[in-house]
């Protein structure tokens, strides 16, 4: 993913919406990356890619560089769109896929006025329920096959709050934690990694949540309750925090607040 420098607008017009459909297609022909999912938010974007020949850093490079010059001649300005180098996380396993598509799918219903996934235009959710041909640059094979070829049962499991979501490994946890605090809130200090991870523990299993806690570098449980106590505190005053503990749920596949 990556946003638009000082959280402004990215993509300003249609145009720029359809251009970077076709700068993925140029990386697709130029570099061999795939992309499985995507989403246009209105100031940043979420792309999940398969990169078998290794040229993920060259194909966003292009993508950035030439769509960042050609929006800027459109709207008339100059200067960088983005914040700086786009940040990516390794799926590791099918789980960690299912959720993470997901995760990019529901992302439009943070914009005002979005109230379906499926009514939502830039992303590819349409493309998966067969609304629209799947364009050369991009595989749905995948992630429908996990279903079964079942469109519905694919749209069922991206739309249901309440979806059963796939356990993802804690050792994922801070590469998706990172990706989160990028995404919702990148203006804060490293603490705040630290922070989300002591939150996130109560939705994880009880294996899990020893693995975390190893992690993080505790030994014993008085030490431990003093970070948890500080970090409640935390999200208590900053309440942007409850929010990403949601999104990192998401993705991990932990235990939600609304089942």
């Amino acid at each position: 993913m990556n946003r638009g420098v000082a959280k402004q607008a990215t993509f300003r017009c249609t145009e720029d919406r359809v251009e970077f459909g076709r700068l993925l297609a140029l990386g697709h022909e130029r570099f061999g990356v795939t992309t499985h999912s995507y989403c246009l938010m209105d100031n940043h974007f979420h792309l999940v890619l398969h990169c078998p020949d290794g040229h993920l850093s060259e194909s966003m490079q292009q993508l950035g560089s030439v769509f960042t010059r050609h929006a800027n001649e459109r709207s008339g300005r100059d200067g960088p769109l983005f914040r700086g180098r786009f940040r990516s996380i390794r799926i590791t396993d099918e789980h960690q896929l299912l959720n993470t598509v997901r995760y990019v799918h529901r992302n439009a219903l943070d914009i005002p006025g979005v109230c379906a996934v499926d009514r939502y235009r830039w992303s590819s959710h349409r493309t998966y329920l067969g609304h629209r041909r799947a364009p050369t640059w991009m595989d749905t094979g995948p992630v429908l096959d996990m279903f079964g070829q079942d469109r519905q049962a694919f749209d069922d499991f991206v739309s249901n709050d309440r979806s059963a979501l796939w356990p993802v490994g804690p050792d994922a946890l801070p590469e998706i934690v990172e990706l989160v605090v990028a995404e919702r809130h990148a203006d804060v200090g490293p603490g705040v990694r630290r922070t989300l991870l002591l939150l996130v523990l109560e939705r994880l299993s009880d294996g899990d949540r020893c693995r975390v806690i190893r992690m993080l570098g505790f030994e014993d449980e008085v030490p431990l309750q003093r970070a948890l106590r500080r970090a409640a505190r935390r999200a208590a005053a900053e309440p942007w925090l409850a929010d990403a503990v949601e999104h990192v749920t998401r993705l991990a596949g932990g235990r939600q607040s609304c089942v």
